[in-house]
């Protein structure tokens, strides 16, 4: 007979393993714009694992609208691949698997002072259960990190990491400010992650004493090649060199955050020129020497006019080529993300193709309209989406986020420029968050496309005209590491199901119907 604790350990084992089996459904929250899923230190909504997939059949994950039964990335009954082609159906799509486009680095969001502070005001339990919702097992598997290189409106005030004036040589430069929360954040979530996650720092704010005029806003002193942007560009070395100390990987860099704008908090601005000088004379020699495996990635700005500056900064002087790995990119690019212009990064993509593409900044509730979070409100989540496959398709290698998490408020954020996030979390009461559609639709992507995986070729075999102004169904397909391929379907129509063929030569045809706002990731093993 088997002692009690042997019993005990088994129905333990089997317990967990079938909890690791199921899926655990969206606890819905019932709000004025829509519906979220809540999660508290007793319950949160969970993905169910891949797990192994029978030959001819592919998985199918849904999440779809509150106007249809609520799915929340919600594993379906598996599809089956059939020879025959249905003649009922008007779209037909062929994946072009000799065709092979971008390599994809990942998908994330940020560590801002803000997120870490919401973090912390949780139970300790909830700290851990929302970061799992991103980097544990059966969360969506971010492997991105942007981190902001001191304060930002994101932060409870301004402040760099050397304040003490003249400091030429950096001898007071200190991350101090940094220790007590958002480095114990990110330092759980490497524990968490059961990969390498790239982080990457930006800069928002430099000292006073190297800027033109003593506040958060304006230009550094002097010129390229001065005292001034030389420390500058130690700087950045002193902030890998820092955060590698507490045992955080510096995988890359931008140059400056949104350096166009003129704004009235936290920045550096620059002309295009002046930041392509500086990318060659100072910082781009600064990091090749002291961190050369570090990616330098410019730009970092709203896609409006990309092309004409990305341009401007290479025809400028071409030996910049060799301090610039990527070119960072924002989605603020029009004030109707329905219908977001991809043109921009297509052109200069095209015209660049030496460069690899990462989008570093999205959220909503950024505009004046429906400014904030508003807890549930399903376009936002297809608005995410509809991106996400756009730069896809035009040649980005990821996409990352903004604030992973912040307060009912939206913030904290200094300047009160509060905008909404994938997690929301009551922190009065430190018990609860809520999942935002935003959430479901990054999970669409980053739970199902590991890093190194490569985007395919499509074809449309058969298409019916829509009579609509944009096209109400967007697809990406992608090879992972894994030779699994990785379908991912929107139908923003607001109305009317899409159903599409999808053929895979090797194997046959795969049925989809999409409710209307709905997006679905199917993923199946190719043949060898």
């Amino acid at each position: 007979m088997l002692p009690y604790s042997t019993i005990y350990i088994f129905i333990f084992v089997f317990v967990w393993i079938d909890h690791l089996n199921t899926q655990l459904p969206c606890d819905i929250a019932k709000f004025p714009h829509g519906h979220a899923c809540q999660c508290t230190d007793d319950y949160c909504d969970t993905i169910t694992p891949l797990g192994t997939l029978p030959f001819g059949q592919a998985a199918l994950y849904e999440s779809t609208s509150e106007n249809a039964e609520t799915h929340r990335l919600t594993r379906l009954t598996n599809l089956s691949f059939h020879k025959e082609i249905d003649p009922n159906i008007s779209t037909v799509i062929q994946i072009n698997d000799k065709t092979k486009y971008q390599t994809i680095i990942g998908f994330g969001g940020a560590f801002t002072d803000a997120s870490s502070i919401v973090a912390h005001d949780l139970s300790v339990n909830l700290q851990k259960i929302l970061l799992a919702q991103y980097f544990g097992e059966q969360g969506i598997n971010y492997n991105i990190g942007r981190i902001p290189m001191a304060g930002c409106d994101f932060s409870t005030y301004t402040y760099t990491y050397d304040s003490v004036a003249n400091d030429f040589e950096l001898q007071h430069f200190s991350i101090e400010m940094d220790l007590s929360i958002k480095i114990p954040f990110i330092q759980s979530a490497i524990t968490m992650s059961n990969e390498t996650i790239y982080f990457f720092g930006s800069p928002w704010n430099g000292p006073d004493w190297l800027k033109n005029q003593s506040n958060p806003v304006g230009t550094l002193n002097g010129v390229p090649g001065d005292k001034y942007h030389k420390t500058w560009a130690r700087y950045f070395s002193k902030f890998i060199e820092a955060y590698e100390a507490e045992g955080i990987s510096i995988w890359g860099i931008t140059t400056q955050n949104e350096y166009s704008q003129v704004k009235d908090f936290d920045g550096l601005f620059y002309t295009t020129e002046q930041l392509a000088d500086f990318i060659r004379i100072d910082l781009g020699p600064e990091l090749r020497s002291k961190h050369p495996s570090v990616k330098i990635m410019t730009y970092d700005d709203d896609m409006v006019l990309l092309f004409l500056k990305i341009d401007r900064m290479i025809q400028r002087n071409r030996t910049i080529d060799q301090y610039i790995d990527g070119i960072a990119v924002h989605w603020y690019a029009t004030e109707d993300m329905t219908f977001p212009d991809f043109y921009e990064l297509f052109l200069t993509k095209l015209e660049y193709p030496e460069f690899f593409y990462l989008p570093t900044e999205a959220c909503e509730g950024y505009m004046k309209i429906n400014k904030g979070p508003r807890l549930g409100m399903w376009k936002r989540g297809i608005h995410y989406a509809l991106s996400i496959i756009g730069d896809l398709l035009v040649g980005a290698s990821g996409w990352t986020d903004w604030n992973i998490v912040l307060d009912l408020q939206g913030g904290p954020n200094h300047i009160r420029n509060f905008v909404d996030s994938p997690i929301i979390a009551n922190t009065s009461s430190g018990t609860v968050f809520y999942k935002n559609p935003m959430y479901y639709a990054m999970g669409h992507f980053s739970k199902f496309i590991p890093r190194n995986s490569i985007r395919l070729g499509m074809k449309v075999l058969k298409q019916e005209k829509q009579h609509a102004r944009i096209e109400p169904l967007k697809i990406v397909s992608i090879l992972t590491p894994m030779k699994q391929m990785v379908i991912v379907a929107l139908n923003h129509d607001r109305i009317t199901t899409q159903s599409v063929q999808i053929l895979d030569s090797n194997q046959g045809y795969l049925t989809l119907a999409l409710l209307p706002k709905s997006i679905q990731t199917i993923v199946y093993d190719v043949a060898s």
